[in-house]
């Protein structure tokens, strides 16, 4: 099977991929097989958008939130009928 090598990683990015390996449980090779061929496992997919984001509102900013959204709650009857 040929193998490629891949120029111009600088360590932190290295370090990124073999972190995020690790955390799934898989080889370094699997990971960017995986990117390549958009391949995912469920399981071992993690995501991280929103961990910024996770736990930081305050409560008047999720009531704001949450009332913001409610028109978006309702549902229209006309549709499912």
């Amino acid at each position: 099977m040929p193998a490629i090598s891949v120029r111009g990683l600088d360590e932190a990015q290295l370090n990124q991929l073999k972190e995020q390996a690790r955390q799934q449980g898989i080889s370094l090779n699997r990971l960017v097989l995986r990117r390549l061929t958009g391949e995912s496992s469920e399981a071992n997919n993690r995501h991280h958008d929103l961990d910024g984001l996770a736990g930081t509102w305050s409560e008047d900013e999720s009531d704001a939130f949450s009332t913001a959204i409610s028109p978006l709650e309702q549902i229209d009857p006309e549709l499912w009928a």
